[in-house]
């Protein structure tokens, strides 16, 4: 299974920019319908087929949004190190609204993560290129994209993709869903040791136990989730703070991980002022992530934020700027 010609040649630069195409009026982000549809169609030419032309336009038109991940511990260390990027439609609709129309649709699961994979992929080239084109360097970002069995089932078309975005190697990490079994533990790591692959490791909230164990020594980063956070900063309020500093210490040295990352946790945060005070664990940084924050400059000129043009919805959209 191999990319056609054609294909790869529209995805080599300048002609990524040619087929970036910038959303007006409301949420002028970046699209590429006509890549999206091009490797969707290649990669599942069985599925592609069987979709209405209505349900090919909704994917084909899927976008990317992102989240700040900026490093708070130690203090010297204040960037955005990287971003998650998450699905996003024309409309600037999250994840949970997007399947409710993909089920409306009829487009099937995998297709709908593919779409929002490659889209991931294809903002991240052009972000890179752009700055390649005014002489800026590019980086040490990391992006992370969530993966869950919907790509672990299809490893070949998996394969081929990386093959398509070899630079997606170096930057990114991809988070492991909380939902995963430990029947899919081997093929995670098939992925990340023959494909390269970096690991997040979501935090033990939702994940099974064992699978959670077995992928400790995988993982570059941990995630803590939405809920991890709320819960720690509840003891906090209760007087728990030994507690939770022992906790995320021994969580710390047991995963053996460079960074840990907690996700909703905001500036006036009693936990960030806490862990800003109290984290002595030099040999792993913490970061924080957020939908409603933006990213450090100069990420701030390539970046809007969502809610600014949709108040009903979250994150941080890629300015049609790039590709004037």
């Amino acid at each position: 299974m191999s990319a056609s010609p054609e294909l790869l040649q529209r995805l080599q630069s300048p002609l990524l920019e040619q087929v970036a195409v910038p959303l007006p009026p409301a949420l002028p982000c970046l699209c590429f319908p006509e890549l999206i549809e091009a490797i969707l169609h290649d990669l599942f030419e069985q599925e592609w087929s069987q979709l209405s032309r209505r349900a090919a336009l909704y994917l084909s038109w899927m976008a990317a949004k992102a989240e700040a991940i900026d490093a708070f511990v130690p203090a010297e260390s204040t960037i955005t190190r990287g971003f998650e990027l998450l699905a996003a439609d024309r409309r600037g609709n999250s994840f949970g609204k997007i399947q409710v129309q993909c089920k409306e649709l009829g487009i099937p699961s995998v297709l709908l993560r593919f779409a929002s994979l490659v889209a991931a992929f294809l903002n991240v080239r052009l972000l890179r290129e752009h700055l390649s084109r005014h002489a800026l360097p590019f980086p040490d970002l990391v992006f992370t994209q969530n993966v869950d069995a919907d790509y672990l089932n299809y490893p070949r078309a998996l394969k081929k993709i990386l093959d398509l975005f070899p630079e997606a190697k170096d930057v990114f990490h991809f988070e492991v869903n909380e939902a995963i079994t430990e029947d899919y533990v081997n093929t995670i790591r098939f992925l990340s040791q023959d494909l390269g692959l970096r690991l997040v490791l979501d935090d033990t909230n939702r994940m099974d136990q064992q699978v959670h164990l077995e992928l400790l020594e995988y993982a570059d980063w941990i995630k803590i989730d939405f809920q991890a956070t709320a819960m720690l900063e509840t003891r906090l309020r209760n007087g728990e703070s030994d507690q939770v500093l022992w906790h995320l210490e021994n969580y710390a040295r047991h995963s053996q991980t460079a960074v840990m990352v907690f996700e909703g946790l905001g500036e006036r945060s009693i936990l960030k002022r806490f862990l800003e005070n109290r984290w002595e664990t030099s040999s792993t940084r913490l970061y924080h992530q957020s939908r409603e924050r933006l990213p450090r400059p100069p990420w701030d000129q390539y970046l809007g934020v969502i809610q600014e043009r949709v108040p009903e919805e979250f994150g941080l959209y890629f300015k049609k700027e790039l590709c004037d």
